[in-house]
Formats: C-alpha cells, sequence, structure tokens
C-alpha cells in the first residue's frame, strides 16, 4: 500500500478513527526522533518570522485560527 493509499483510506473515516490514527502515529515515534526541516521549509519559516517581527499585528490569536479552520471545514 502506498502512502496515498493510505491516506485516502483514513480520510474515509470517520474524524474519531482519524484522531485515533494519528494518536497512535504520534504516540509511536520515538521520543529521539529527529526532524531537520528542508532548505526550503527553512526559508519559508524565516519568511514569516520576518513578517511577523514586521507587524505582529498580523497574527491570528488561537480563538481566530479555530474559527477560520472551522469556517475552512464546512463547520
Amino acid at each position: 500500500m502506498t502512502v496515498e493509499q493510505a491516506i485516502s483510506e483514513i480520510s474515509a473515516m470517520s474524524p474519531t478513527d482519524q484522531i485515533r490514527i494519528v494518536q497512535q502515529i504520534w504516540d509511536g515515534l520515538a521520543d529521539n526522533t529527529s526532524f531537520e526541516p528542508t532548505p526550503a521549509m527553512k526559508a519559508e519559516l524565516d519568511r514569516r518570522w520576518a513578517k511577523y517581527e514586521a507587524d505582529p499585528s498580523s497574527a491570528l490569536t488561537e480563538e481566530q485560527f479555530r474559527d477560520q479552520m472551522r469556517v475552512a471545514r464546512g463547520r
């Protein structure tokens, strides 16, 4: 099974089952698992941080973020 096939199958599941799968995957990762962002990821993070530092009011509060996610998900 490819990653794409697995994601397709998981996407068809209920949100509760999807969360359970994510939790099991997360819990299965070793504590010493390291992740090194790619140069493109680092550049994007730097760009976003510079944008925030130039205008801190551009950041969303947690409530604003959650509201936008609800709207995006049609809830």
